[in-house]
């Protein structure tokens, strides 16, 4: 595999995201930072995605680590590094970046916030992050969920997922229309990700004005979300059509209000430094 892609600048101002990057300028040869890379395929897609840069990928699982180092190695790519550490470690990295993601990470810390913050100190000076939450809106079918499990007292045993998915479906055949968006999603049938859907050890969920108050904390500028369903931004532009309107999140927020299911995929978002 042939690592290829465009500069950093060209692909954020570029259809579909065309963000407003003002006087950013795109380094030659990116430092990227994966923090929380799991299995790699992250790592993967972000080193091919953008031109000449070199990925560190960090995560605290051995095992994950070493799935996706073997993938990498089998695809033939060599720009991506592995590590394993911990979020709230970094710190001691003696080590900036041009670049951070960290994708449906942070909101399983103890601390999400704190966690946001020691990114953002490794993030250079006019560098970009792209972050990944659950919002607290599109994830009240999970929350119900958990509440039945909760109730049930059912724990994370193969066992104990198999007969909760099934008490799930008979719950909506008996008219529990709560559950009902558990059961459209595709997770729901695997039972890996049905484990890491309902029940999860830890799991924070943020609102957007919760998303603002953090940026404002830590000093970074919302640039604009990344959507894979189009569908969803493309509403969002009739309702409004001014090209600021974009990255006005108090418009982002009360478009989720009237539209509970727009960030059911979480929030993903890139900011400035």
């Amino acid at each position: 595999m042939v690592e290829k892609g465009e500069y950093i600048g060209a692909v954020l101002t570029a259809p579909p995201l065309r963000f407003d990057l003002g006087d950013y300028e795109t380094p030659n040869s990116p430092e990227v930072l994966i923090a929380g890379c799991g299995t790699g395929q992250n790592s993967l897609v972000t080193a091919s995605r953008f031109k000449d840069a070199h990925v560190l990928a960090i995560d605290l699982s051995l095992s994950s680590l070493a799935y996706a180092a073997r993938k990498t190695n089998e695809l033939g790519v060599t720009n991506i590094d592995y590590a394993q550490a911990d979020i709230m470690e970094l710190g001691t990295l003696d080590q900036q970046f041009d670049l951070i993601e960290s994708s449906g990470v942070l909101h399983h810390l103890g601390d999400p916030v704190a966690g946001w913050k020691v990114l953002a100190d490794l993030l250079k000076p006019g560098g970009l992050m792209k972050i990944a939450l659950y919002s607290e809106t599109a994830r009240q079918p999970i929350v119900s969920g958990r509440s039945m499990i909760a109730e049930m007292g059912y724990k994370s045993s193969a066992e104990d997922i198999r007969q909760c998915r099934q008490d799930i479906m008979t719950r909506i055949e008996n008219g529990d229309s709560s559950l009902e968006k558990i059961f459209n999603m595709r997770d729901f049938f695997s039972l890996s990700e049905c484990r890491d859907l309902l029940f999860h050890v830890q799991e924070h969920r943020f609102t957007i004005p919760q998303i603002v108050d953090t940026l404002d904390v830590i000093i970074l500028k919302f640039l604009g979300f990344e959507m894979k369903d189009q569908s969803m931004m493309t509403s969002f532009k009739e309702i409004y059509p001014t090209k600021s309107d974009l990255t006005s999140l108090t418009l982002w927020h009360d478009n989720e209000q009237q539209h509970p299911e727009t960030f059911m995929g979480m929030y993903q978002f890139w900011c400035i430094k």
